[in-house]
Formats: C-alpha cells, structure tokens, sequence
C-alpha cells in the first residue's frame, strides 16, 4: 500500500496521520505536507501508528518539521511511531530535545507545555 495522509484535529492539536509504507521516493509530498502544517497552527503532530517506515529520509523530514515550528512559535510531535523506530533513533533525537514523542494521540494534551522552553 502507497503512503497517504489525512488531516484531522484531536482537541488543540492537528493531527496528520501517515497510514501504509513510507518509503524515501515518497517523503518529498510529506515534507511539503508538515511544513505548511507547523507554519499554520499552533500545535502539529504526525502519527506514525499506521505506517511502515522505510529508507531513512524520513527521520530528516521529521526533524525539518521539529526545527521549523517553534520558528513559528508552535510545537510539533510524533505519535505512535513504529517499534523498530521508536527502539532505533527516535528516542536518541528526543532526549536532545530535538522531538516530542507519546505513544497515542490521548497524550498530546500533556506535551503542550513540555514543548514551551
């Protein structure tokens, strides 16, 4: 199955949720994708919960998102990422603060203020 993407809101944030396989050739859509998201609202977030990872672009593509939304004074985070990321590099990019992670979109709302420096 081809990555796809659709927006929706839970509570204050927009949630873009990513379903099937996310290979490289397909990130350049999902880059554009969460620009224009972080630089729009207040509070972005990319579940991940749906999708198959693969290649490694995609890793860059979420960093992109995390640096330019507090450019615009917003926050962004990741939910539900796949357990092979989730073990591999995503937790190494959150402990430097680079990314804001939960398990589920329930959590969101406690990431509001993790977010603000």
């Amino acid at each position: 199955m081809l990555c796809t993407s659709h927006t929706q809101t839970q509570g204050r944030w927009t949630v873009i949720r990513v379903s099937g396989t996310a290979g490289d050739r397909l990130m350049p859509a999902l880059r554009v994708q969460l620009a224009q998201a972080v630089a729009v609202h207040p509070r972005v977030a990319v579940d991940l919960s749906g999708c198959r990872l693969t290649g490694t672009r995609w890793m860059s593509i979420l960093l992109e998102a995390a640096h330019l939304a507090p450019e615009h004074g917003h926050l962004f985070a990741v939910v539900s990422p796949r357990p092979h990321a989730d073990r591999l590099c995503l937790p190494v990019l959150a402990r430097g603060g680079r990314l804001l992670l939960c398990e589920s979109t329930d959590q969101l709302a406690g990431l509001e203020h993790a977010g603000r420096r």
